[in-house]
């Protein structure tokens, strides 16, 4: 490979990280580099100015890079995104409003934050943050959350029904296809315009690095196929505990009050009909007879007069949150599902976009979710009607116990940076 060398003290190894998107994008790259600290490697990480406090606050090296976070923009694209069900056209617009907004002075920043480092580690769907880690010669790795989208003979492209392996051949040669025309134009213009070199099939393995892709996945929740190609590596989801965290009182106040409530989050979804999903959220809890704990998130879900049996929070570690309670409505983000999964409660799915449908089929396959309810499809009598249905299950409540306790036995963060030295050292054996 024409890479430049690495240090020859490993220790002394500077490792730059760069990722795109929300919350559940970030977090697991603030995990990561948080761990790379504490190994003893230099470490700074690349992203939006919005996230600086949190990795200052674990003293990583933080470079912000791209345009200043715009809620109003994010709202409206979030809200043209979740209207389009058909996931090619929702790749498309994710890809134009999200992926490549800005996308030049993305990798313009990225350029000058990489300066000096060794190895880069970046998001899978960060491409102009890979084009800048090229551009400097360096080694990279790419990080990605989703393993139903990379081919295998054993499943067919998310959502199509698995018909035997020569359909599911068949059905990922029409995506291959698909994603060369309408999706891969579309990153090769940005690719071309900062002279870099074209890519082959950018929606599908085009955007993982050729040597290296760590995915942050629990092999509990979803099986690693038998032909999965060798630059793919499963870790297992990396977690970030926050262990400095203080209950408010009105939260332990609310918990104190009664039985296990539900916890309702979307996280870092967006878009401007918080009002009309709160009122929808609140009545499904009241005709299931529940009680719920409501995060306001990125769409500012909450009510000026909240009834008795809701509780308003903000910001709270999902690891201690989603224990305190007997199921979690989210949206479905990987980072979420992952949190669900090891807190050891069901999960109701409402997704959203992007990957988010293919995680609430996944829990629903492996028994600890019902079937997903689409944010468009969503009423109070259809998510009463699964809050019921989950309530009433011991099955789903003893697979989630039994999956909690699966995932504690993995320990994806020391795979992950296993896999990285052993990279490293095969990169540069000398």
């Amino acid at each position: 490979m024409d890479h430049r060398q690495f240090k020859e003290d490993t220790t002394k190894l500077r490792i730059v990280l760069s990722t795109w998107g929300t919350t559940g994008d970030v977090q697991p790259f603030l995990a990561l580099s948080n761990r790379l600290s504490k190994e003893g490697y230099e470490v700074r990480v690349c992203t939006s100015e919005i996230y600086r406090d949190r990795f200052a606050k674990c003293g990583v090296d933080f470079y912000p890079v791209g345009a200043p976070f715009d809620s109003d923009r994010m709202n409206q694209a979030m809200d043209t995104i979740v209207q389009i069900k058909n996931p090619l056209k929702s790749t498309i617009s994710i890809v134009k409003e999200g992926l490549l907004y800005k996308a030049d002075k993305w990798y313009e920043d990225c350029l000058r934050g990489m300066e000096g480092y060794d190895l880069a580690i970046c998001h899978a769907a960060d491409v102009p943050g890979q084009e800048a880690a090229i551009r400097h010669n360096l080694p990279w790795i790419t990080v990605s959350y989703w393993p139903g989208f990379i081919k295998t003979r054993y499943e067919p492209p998310f959502p199509i029904p698995n018909l035997g392996a020569p359909s599911n051949i068949l059905f990922w040669k029409i995506v291959d296809l698909l994603m060369r025309k309408q999706v891969d134009p579309l990153f090769n213009s940005f690719i071309s315009s900062i002279g870099g070199r074209k890519r082959e099939c950018i929606g599908l393995e085009g955007m993982y690095s050729p040597e290296l892709n760590l995915i942050a996945a629990s092999p509990s929740v979803t099986k690693p196929p038998p032909d999965l190609p060798s630059n793919h590596k499963f870790t297992g989801a990396w977690f970030f505990d926050e262990p400095d965290y203080e209950i408010s009182p009105v939260l332990q106040g609310f918990l104190d009050q009664g039985s296990p409530p539900i916890i309702i989050t979307f996280g870092s979804v967006g878009g401007s009909r918080n009002i009309e999903t709160t009122n929808i959220l609140v009545e499904a809890v009241e005709r299931a007879g529940q009680r719920a704990i409501i995060q306001t998130g990125w769409e500012h879900l909450g009510l000026e007069s909240p009834p008795e049996n809701i509780c308003l929070v903000g910001y709270a570690p999902h690891n201690f949150l989603f224990r305190q309670g007997c199921c979690v409505i989210h949206h479905g983000g990987a980072g979420t599902t992952a949190a669900a999964c090891r807190a050891g409660v069901p999960s109701i799915i409402i997704p959203h976009w992007a990957d988010q449908p293919y995680w609430g089929c996944t829990l629903r396959k492996i028994g600890v979710a019902p079937k997903p309810l689409h944010r468009q499809d969503m009423t109070p009598k259809r998510l009463a009607k699964r809050i019921n249905q989950v309530i009433s299950s011991r099955s789903m409540a003893e697979k989630a116990k039994a999956l909690m306790q699966k995932i504690e036995m993995e320990d994806g963060l020391t795979t992950a940076v296993r896999l990285i030295e052993a990279f490293t050292t095969e990169v540069c054996p000398n």
